[in-house]
């Protein structure tokens, strides 16, 4: 039996622009078992993918010891994989991968890649999803990328449902917004976008997303914008499903931007100067629109009319 190894540092969002490799190779390999190893952040990402065997921590960006090395090199070696795909090339990791005998490790030029046995070329500026799929020449496949997509639980779909009837949106539908805090686009200028929104569109609900980040946000939006539903998905399959009910979904740059262009709901982005759209969205797709500080702009310096310009244009 083939064994696969992915290793993917980086969030939950970094995960799921890895999921079309993650996917083709268990098209390609449907016996195979393919195990990945990432971030404590990141591990909530798999609960919405079914094509990998084992999720195994490490956290890449920590001080690790050479215990914590170890450990992951003995758990390496125990698995006697057949390949390793990397989508960062790290020196320690590089090291530890060529010391664990894989006869096939597969990167990206970069810090200690003379230790791995494909080099791949990179484009900076390609959509890192398509870039992360060339990583599959390695393994002679040579495919176009294909969109990302989710595989969401039941009992995930099934909250949402019941969350849209507690809300009452499940006939008229409605739009999601996700404010994500640590983005700092501030209350104000979501309080704007909401009440444009309501005033074009006065049948038509809004739901706010409500999570462990933005209480202090949500608190000062509801106090604008009073009549404002919210909901509170408790992980990333509930976010996932609620966000795929939604007729449309405004969400600031971050994870859930991500599963808004898995789900295929109608999506407008908001994004920093650092985040170069065609780099972290498939811009060819027409029901993904975006908005993006200039340089030396913050995000927080959008003007909420240059994001209802993009959401009202045709």
């Amino acid at each position: 039996m083939m064994r696969i190894l992915a290793l993917v540092p980086g969030g939950t969002g970094d995960q799921l622009l890895f999921f079309p490799t993650l996917d083709t190779l268990k098209q390609q390999y449907p016996n195979a078992e393919i195990d990945v190893v990432v971030e404590p952040r990141a591990m909530a990402a798999y609960r919405v993918s079914q094509s990998v065997n084992r999720v195994l921590k490490f956290d890449f960006s920590d001080r690790n010891s050479l215990a914590d090395f170890g450990n992951l090199l003995g758990t390496i070696r125990d698995r006697e994989y057949d390949a390793a795909i990397i989508t960062q090339s790290i020196f320690s990791i590089n090291i530890l991968l060529w010391l664990s005998g894989i006869p096939k490790r597969i990167s990206f030029a970069g810090q200690g890649d003379f230790l791995l046995t494909d080099i791949i070329t990179v484009d900076a500026q390609e959509y890192i999803a398509a870039k992360n799929y060339n990583l599959l020449i390695g393994l002679e496949i040579n495919h176009s990328c294909p969109p990302i997509k989710v595989s969401l639980p039941k009992n995930d779909l099934d909250w949402a449902a019941n969350e849209q009837k507690r809300l009452g949106v499940q006939q008229s539908g409605f739009i999601l917004l996700n404010c994500g805090a640590y983005a700092n686009y501030p209350a104000q200028s979501w309080a704007e976008i909401a009440i444009d929104i309501q005033a074009k569109l006065p049948n038509l609900p809004i739901v706010v997303v409500d999570s462990v980040n933005n209480a202090d946000l949500l608190k000062q939006l509801t106090a604008k914008v009073p009549n404002l539903l919210i909901a509170s998905p408790t992980d990333i399959g509930k976010l996932t499903a609620f966000i795929a009910s939604a007729n449309l979904f405004i969400c600031a740059e971050g994870d859930a931007m991500q599963l808004g262009v898995a789900v295929g709901t109608a999506l407008v982005a908001i994004l920093g100067a650092s985040t170069p759209a065609g780099v972290y969205l498939p811009v060819q797709e027409k029901r993904i629109k975006y908005v993006q500080a200039s340089a030396g702009q913050s995000l927080k310096e959008i003007s909420p009319k240059t994001v209802l310009a993009k959401i009202w244009e045709g």
